[in-house]
């Protein structure tokens, strides 16, 4: 690929060097002789050879025809070469050109000459750069390549006198030949010229700010910074450079300016490049031989910044001459990085030899051996910045696959960590939350049993800290599951809410719920997922609301697809959020108050995990706050249509009956009338204790009474009692609700039929307010559920428990003495193997991870061993709680997976699922 690059180059070289060689002839002592030249269909012609020269002298046409001291000198060459005059200077050249007067209309373009100039053609001014002058201080130095038409000629000949003054650039006098030409083609070429500029700078200079912005947004590489830093300053070297494309578009710019401009990019160029090239392949390249050209950059940069034209334009030789080692240095360090297999190293290479060849074309243009050429030009730039570009993206891709990988192993790390850290902590966890639930169920004082509950509730706590983690971990590797299974949205929210409620120690803050009617009883979806975000929420209301009410409604929001979409609201009373605090939500690890003095805990992980879950079951999640009033969480899901259909048989008892309801709030009166409608109840409200007592007369027309307990200024026990003084407990029945498990309702027995706590959950409502007319009814009202397993288990089950763990093995041997159920023990698999030999085993508890031999191999042999009825049930109780570990387990045959810690309720509702009473 390379040759084929440089037998390109080569003959592009070949090709555009010779355009303008078709001249019949050069300038011989000052004439030449074009009279049979067709410009309109020959390229233009370079007035190259012999003007007539007259050194220190600035003459107008008419004085050089009286002027007897005519010379001979080459035009194209600078003053200075062969060392016969001075760099710094002035003088006068004239040629007469002699053309057809048919020639059709023609056109002159004048290179800049690094010079003031004033050009004249047949007497007449028709060109000027600068102001030329006999000295540094009456001349005035400007730089503009120009090409200006003569118009139709009505002459046979052009005498053309040219006036040129140099006091500032190390290289003066007319190095570059003139060209004559039609008007249509000079013109044309120009603006090629300017077009070729243009759009390699414009092509550069994006190219610069597209890497510029990847290094500020990327992975901050060096490498990145300097090919985009060199993009940029290049692309000043081309518009204004050569040309003068610059100069053309911002006339008025100030010559020194952009003299000092030209240089300083040129040596700042060559430096970047350097530290480019270092940074890219640094195993492969001398940071001694790097450096040096760097400070010898630097050095030019500062001689240019302090010193006049004069001195810093003649650094331009040895600078070449130092680029052109370090160019061919560069292609050796991108062979030996080719050799080295490094990223990119053949692009690398590639790029350095079309840049080596337009350098060296460039030096050859700059000293006058020849004729600059823009596509050579064009096209070797484009070649070296493009295969540049090519190094880095390839070098960012390999950097970014490189991260992918780093960024895998460290995921699996992490997994594993979690993994390893949950395994060691849910090991002592399963003891201290299962023998503390046994503990607090057994002969203690009250301060004892408050200790018991106390280490029982932080071991939860820590528990749901850990589960948190893990299914962070979980969503943000991408393992995340949902199952779809029928389940009923009323009993999902009621059973959240029993779990709550069980926490809320507050007599001042209500849990209340409503489901709208539209909401379909069954559905399809991930009832344990719905219930996590639930939890989650209602955790953190409870958390931050210490007064009034929390409440969850359910409805069903119209959706174009044909399943259904269900918002849910959590709505509190609490502290509310601070609007420039409302962005720390759903952040990993964030909290709204992220002091170290802050009031309450947690990891900030809950809402986050919340989010997640929305999301992967195609919905989403908001929040609307008022600071001191409140906030309102609320989140959509989709779930599927149910084939499954209630049935619901209610009672005629309550047909006509009426009721008087007491609670001060007034979310409760408008869900508790509701709910009673439902079932043909009337009913009548009342929001103050007083006005009740003021009506009490009036009660009789009522068949029974629901009071809150909690009320301000007086409470419901002391409305009942006010009540029973005029009307007997068998007179009007009386229900008390309260939003706390109170030990001390007991006391007030004789006042009420009933006690409910809040929140009420309507099935069970209509059920217990059965009993006051029906004690012993027990029908009621039925309700289909799909997975009922019964409320018991087999008797007399053999069991063996496989865990190498002592403490573990004491918590499983007590709590299944707590179900009148005993247990063998074993400490590893190979035991485990040994006792089943001997004996018959209906269930078998297996630990994981165990020494000798670890649970899953003892579980395949366990499994091998005997027919499909001999085979025992195995239930993994493990410390691990992945996904892929309930897999693993799954998969070698076991029939279902607990995660310690373990409760006695876990056992038993796991006992009753696999051995159910018949």
């Amino acid at each position: 690929m390379l040759s084929g690059i440089l037998v390109f180059l080569c003959l592009l070289f070949g090709i555009t060097g010779s355009v303008y060689s078709q001249s019949p002839r050069l300038v011989e002592n000052g004439k030449i002789d074009l009279s049979s030249y067709n410009f309109q269909q020959n390229s233009p012609v370079l007035l190259e050879g012999n003007w007539e020269f007259y050194w220190e002298q600035l003459l107008s046409p008419s004085e050089i025809r009286s002027f007897d001291k005519t010379q001979h000198r080459e035009f194209s060459k600078s003053w200075n070469s062969g060392n016969q005059y001075s760099a710094m200077g002035y003088a006068t050249y004239r040629t007469t050109v002699y053309i057809s007067k048919n020639s059709g209309p023609l056109a002159l373009s004048v290179p800049d000459f690094y010079s003031s100039y004033l050009l004249y053609v047949n007497n007449q001014v028709v060109s000027r750069n600068g102001m030329v002058g006999t000295s540094k201080e009456d001349y005035t130095p400007h730089w503009l390549p120009s090409t200006f038409a003569l118009g139709d000629i009505d002459s046979d000949s052009l005498v053309i006198v040219l006036q040129i003054s140099n006091f500032d650039h190390s290289k003066g006098g007319a190095y570059y030949p003139i060209k004559l030409g039609s008007t249509e083609k000079l013109f044309n070429e120009r603006a090629i010229e300017y077009g070729y500029a243009f759009v390699l700078t414009g092509a550069l200079l994006m190219g610069g700010l597209f890497f510029f912005g990847l290094y500020l947004f990327g992975r901050h590489e060096t490498t990145i910074l300097y090919f985009s830093l060199f993009c940029i300053i290049y692309s000043y070297r081309i518009i204004g450079f050569g040309s003068y494309p610059l100069h053309f578009l911002l006339p008025n710019l100030p010559w020194i300016v952009t003299l000092k401009l030209e240089y300083i990019t040129l040596f700042l160029s060559g430096y970047i490049f350097g530290m480019y090239t270092l940074n890219l392949y640094p195993r492969e390249s001398s940071k001694k031989l790097i450096y040096l050209l760097s400070g010898i950059s630097l050095l030019f940069i500062g001689i240019t910044l302090l010193f006049p034209p004069s001195f810093f334009t003649q650094l331009v030789t040895p600078y070449f001459a130092i680029l052109v080692s370090y160019i061919l240095y560069a292609f050796y360090v991108y062979i030996r990085a080719v050799v080295n297999d490094s990223p990119g190293a053949k692009y690398a290479l590639i790029s350095t030899g079309s840049v080596f060849f337009v350098f060296l074309y460039e030096i050859l243009a700059y000293f006058g051996f020849t004729e600059r050429t823009l596509l050579l030009n064009f096209s070797g730039y484009l070649f070296f910045f493009f295969f540049q570009s090519l190094i880095l993206s390839f070098r960012f891709a390999n950097s970014l696959k490189l991260a992918k990988e780093r960024a895998e192993e460290s995921s699996i790390a992490k997994s594993q960590f979690l993994s390893t850290m949950s395994h060691e902590i849910r090991t002592p966890l399963n003891a201290v939350i299962g023998l503390s639930g046994l503990l607090s169920e057994s002969k203690l004082n009250d301060q004892q049993k408050e200790y018991s509950k106390i280490i029982n509730q932080s071991g939860e706590n820590l528990l749901g800290i850990i589960n948190n983690i893990l299914d962070y971990s979980k969503i943000e590797s991408g393992k995340l599951e949902l199952a779809d299974i029928d389940f009923n949205i009323r009993a999902a929210v009621e059973q959240v809410l029993d779990l709550i409620s069980s926490t809320n120690k507050n007599p001042d803050l209500e849990l209340l719920y409503s489901v709208d009617d539209s909401v379909p009883d069954f559905v399809i979806g991930d009832s344990n997922r719905v219930q996590q975000v639930l939890i989650n929420l209602l955790s953190n209301a409870l958390k931050f609301t210490e007064s009034g009410e929390i409440y969850i409604s359910v409805n069903m929001i119209p959706d174009e697809s044909e399943g259904i979409r269900l918002e849910f609201k959590v709505k509190d009373t609490g502290i509310g959020i601070a609007e420039d605090q409302m962005h720390r939500l759903f952040q990993s690890f964030s909290q709204v108050d992220p002091s170290s003095t802050r009031k309450y805990g947690g990891t900030g992980l809950g809402l986050v995990i919340s989010k997640k879950l929305v999301e992967a079951m195609g919905g989403s999640i908001s929040v609307l706050s008022n600071e001191n009033v409140g906030s309102t969480f609320s989140f959509s899901i989709k779930v599927e249509k149910s084939q499954i259909i209630s049935d619901l048989e209610s009672s005629n008892i309550f047909k006509g009956k009426s009721v008087f309801i007491l609670d001060d709030n007034q979310t409760n009166l408008e869900i508790l009338k509701s709910q009673l409608a439902k079932a043909g109840i009337k009913t009548t409200t009342y929001d103050k204790p007083k006005d009740l007592i003021n009506d009490i007369e009036k009660l009789d027309s009522f068949d029974f009474g629901i009071l809150d307990m909690q009320m301000p200024e007086i409470t419901g026990v002391q409305v009942a009692a006010e009540i029973q003084k005029k009307w007997t407990k068998a007179e009007l029945p009386l229900v008390l609700l309260s939003s706390i498990h109170n030990e001390e309702v007991e006391k007030y027995k004789d006042l009420f039929h009933l006690h409910l706590n809040k929140p009420i959950k309507h099935t069970a409502l209509l059920r217990n307010l059965e009993r006051i007319y029906q004690p012993n009814h027990k029908k009621g009202i039925k309700k289909y559920v799909s997975n009922y397993q019964g409320n018991s288990f087999k008797e007399g089950l053999s069991i063996l428990i496989v865990e190498d763990n002592l403490i573990n093995q004491k918590v499983l041997v007590r709590i299944l003495d707590k179900l009148d159920l005993k247990a063998d023990i074993a400490n590893n698999g190979l035991e485990a193997l040994k006792l089943n030999r001997s004996k018959k085993y209906d269930l078998i508890f297996m630990d994981m991870e165990m020494p000798e031999m670890d649970g899953i191999d003892a579980t395949k042999q366990l499994l091998s061993s005997k027919n499909d009825q001999e085979k025992p049930t195995i239930i993994a109780i493990t410390a691990n709680a992945r996904i892929e570990d309930k897999e693993l387990c799954l998969s070698v045959g076991m029939k279902d997976f607990l995660s310690k810690p373990v409760t006695t309720e876990i056992i038993k509702k796991t006992l009753i699922k696999w051995f159910p009473a018949s």
